[in-house]
């Protein structure tokens, strides 16, 4: 053999050789990229799965801390950090959402949290617990509360009936009463005459009593009136011989005549003499007697 055809021969080797380990290069980058691009999109199945995971995790802690709030707001606790914190739960549930590419430390991250976070709704249970505890026993306290008052209330109720149902007796003992009632008819000479009445005398009556001794009236000024009641019921009076009204529980009532007088408990006589002008009805009269605005006796003639 030549040396020109040894020296092809050889080039031809290299030539080879090198063909040989550009192929071998070039299959093992496209084996490289292949093998990679698998790893990737496993390390991205992986992340989506644990993506997926977390984010259900997130949503199923912020429910249940939702309910705990809720709880712990009816027994009166307080939930101002809670809401922040399911706030910012939903905050890094969105921003799971958005990171589409695989992000190693913020699965890492949240994955702590979630872990910190299901400690957190233990603890709170056992808040809410306590709460429950707690409010069962302002409740019992409460019931005690309301069973001392309403006894209070009682013993001040049956107190106040009792002062009440001793000042109406005070008060119906303070009342004047009126004694020796005496009922005489003056005729024109001035003649007074007890009984019957004739009526072409009976124009002008008289009535004359005491006032009875009362240690519990207090001394003061009281007006006392008389009402003459002719048979059909209706009460003489005339305004200008003077007679007028009065009224007792808000309703009008007239007098035929009245004075005033200052009780002095001495059993003082008082004496009305009231001239109708006119003949009295034939009849059953009635004379009542008032004080301020109650009765304090009665007495009757009759006119024949």
């Amino acid at each position: 053999m030549s040396e020109a055809s040894s020296g092809k021969s050889k080039r031809d080797q290299i030539r080879i050789i090198l063909i040989a380990a550009i192929a071998i290069i070039v299959l093992g980058s496209a084996y490289k990229i292949y093998t990679d691009h698998q790893a990737k999109e496993a390390l991205q199945a992986e992340y989506d799965a644990t993506r997926t995971q977390l984010t259900t995790k997130l949503d199923s802690i912020s429910g249940q801390l939702s309910d705990r709030i809720s709880e712990i707001a009816r027994l009166g606790g307080n939930i101002d950090s809670l809401v922040t914190l399911k706030d910012s739960i939903t905050s890094e549930r969105d921003q799971l959402q958005r990171t589409r590419m695989a992000n190693k430390a913020l699965i890492q991250r949240l994955d702590r949290k979630v872990t910190g976070y299901e400690e957190l709704l233990i603890a709170k249970d056992d808040e809410i617990a306590e709460l429950k505890e707690l409010n069962t026993q302002l409740l019992d306290e409460n019931n005690t509360l309301k069973e001392e008052q309403n006894v209070l209330n009682k013993t001040i109720n049956e107190a106040e009936q009792k002062q009440e149902q001793l000042q109406q007796r005070i008060n119906l003992a303070a009342k004047l009463q009126a004694e020796n009632i005496q009922v005489f008819n003056v005729n024109s000479r001035g003649r007074e005459r007890e009984g019957d009445f004739r009526q072409r005398q009976a124009q002008k009556v008289k009535v004359t009593f005491n006032l009875a001794e009362n240690e519990v009236a207090p001394a003061g000024g009281h007006k006392i009136m008389i009402q003459v009641v002719d048979p059909a019921g209706n009460v003489v009076f005339d305004v200008a011989r003077g007679s007028g009204s009065f009224k007792i529980d808000g309703r009008e009532q007239f007098y035929t005549s009245m004075q005033q007088i200052v009780f002095d408990n001495s059993k003082q006589e008082l004496s009305f003499v009231y001239d109708k002008g006119s003949d009295f009805e034939v009849g059953d009269h009635k004379i009542i007697i008032w004080a301020d605005n109650y009765e304090i006796g009665q007495a009757s003639f009759n006119v024949r």
